[in-house]
């Protein structure tokens, strides 16, 4: 089991957002989504010249996703026996459909800046999945994650997910579907908690998010 990334406690005295916080907190729903269409042209391409690798054209974009929010402090905010907290880095969780298996299984990834690293701890993700699918895998406890799943034959304009407590349940969820071979659009479906998100930091995730899958060569060639 990889250990629980290090986390630093939010002085709500001294925090700027605590009026936020404490406002959209006390909401019967405080999420908030936003459903984009984002370019994957450029890997589309990229992945097609080195088709020879192999690697799934998820693990590219669950690396841009989980990348981007480790790039992006407010995405690694989270509430730890209620109390607000900022890890240094969340670990990727994602759906799969494992062998011989009619429903999907949740598996966890440790996320690395190496793109080849990470992609590995995806497919060993899946192996494990393989050989003992659960919902529940070792980790998935953790509020140092971000969800995340993939709809492959659906364009879809809007998606929801289901939530628990506000209070213990803080990871972002975020959803890819179908691209479009046309115009290399492909919708990206975020959903946070507004207490600790706002619009200009999920424009600096989704823009993160771009400039990552618009220049694959860089961003994947580690």
């Amino acid at each position: 089991m990889q250990p629980e990334p290090l986390m630093r406690f939010i002085d709500p005295d001294t925090w700027p957002r605590r009026q936020h916080f404490q406002f959209f907190q006390n909401r019967r729903n405080p999420c908030f989504s936003l459903t984009v269409q984002m370019d994957v042209t450029q890997l589309v391409a990229f992945r097609k010249a080195g088709e020879q690798s192999g690697v799934r054209f998820t693990d590219y974009i669950y690396y841009a996703i989980v990348k981007s929010v480790n790039e992006t402090s407010e995405f690694r905010m989270r509430l730890v026996n209620r109390c607000p907290v900022e890890f240094c880095a969340v670990n990727g969780a994602f759906t799969y459909m494992p062998k011989n298996c009619s429903a999907h299984a949740n598996c966890i990834a440790a996320f690395d800046d190496m793109f080849s690293v990470f992609s590995h701890n995806i497919q060993e993700a899946r192996n494990a999945a393989d050989n003992n699918p659960s919902l529940t895998p070792e980790g998935g406890e953790s509020q140092a994650l971000v969800y995340m799943t993939c709809l492959p034959n659906v364009t879809f304009t809007a998606l929801t997910n289901p939530w628990g407590d506000p209070w213990e349940d803080s990871v972002p969820r975020i959803a890819f579907g179908k691209f479009d071979s046309k115009t290399g659009l492909m919708p990206v479906s975020v959903e946070v908690l507004h207490s600790f998100i706002d619009g200009v930091h999920m424009t600096s995730f989704l823009e993160c998010m771009a400039g990552i899958l618009a220049n694959p060569s860089q961003s994947f060639s580690s």
